[in-house]
């Protein structure tokens, strides 16, 4: 029996409680995307529909943690899934250095794309723009871990199996 559902709701609900008491560092323009970073490894690891379930669960609960809409990062994150569904067959075999590299780029888009929605707050745009290297930063690290702890998760649920522990060849993947 596949544990993919109960182990995405347990990541979901984990950082969306996680990222709701975060605080946002100065010097990124959005707090740590704990929840886009699920849904990244969700889009670049499962099969279509639970990637799409992914997305929208974790930009729903981002957009509830956040105190926004919920059309302001569920479109988001629907998107950069999709986005990154189609990549998925020229990704490599480093999956967390993946992750590092998919959620720089998405944490910077995801900031970009809140300044559109929701205004920049108050911040002049040349200090926007400087705070972008940050959170292309704080998405890497961000990326990094949060890929290692679903991919972890994955493994302890049975979702991930291989010929050898370090395998991770996916069940949905693999012909028995």
């Amino acid at each position: 029996m596949r544990l993919d559902i109960p182990v995405l709701v347990t990541l979901t609900i984990a950082a969306a409680a996680l990222q709701s008491v975060l605080s946002l560092p100065p010097w990124m323009v959005i707090k740590p995307p704990l929840l886009t970073a699920i849904a990244a490894y969700y889009a670049l690891s499962r099969e279509l529909p639970l990637a799409l379930t992914a997305a929208l669960w974790c930009g729903a609960l981002a957009d509830l943690s956040g105190g926004f809409p919920l059309t302001v990062t569920t479109p988001f994150v629907l998107l950069l899934s999709i986005g990154l569904r189609s990549l998925r067959r020229y990704a490599g075999v480093f999956f967390y250095w993946r992750g590092l590299l998919v959620m720089a780029f998405a944490a910077v888009l995801q900031a970009i794309w809140y300044g559109a929605a929701a205004g920049l707050g108050g911040m002049p745009l040349t200090a926007f723009i400087r705070t972008l290297t940050g959170t292309a930063a704080g998405g890497a690290v961000v990326g990094w871990i949060m890929f290692f702890i679903c991919d972890r998760f994955d493994h302890l649920a049975g979702n991930v199996k291989g010929v050898e522990p370090e395998d991770g060849a996916a069940w949905h993947i693999t012909n028995l």
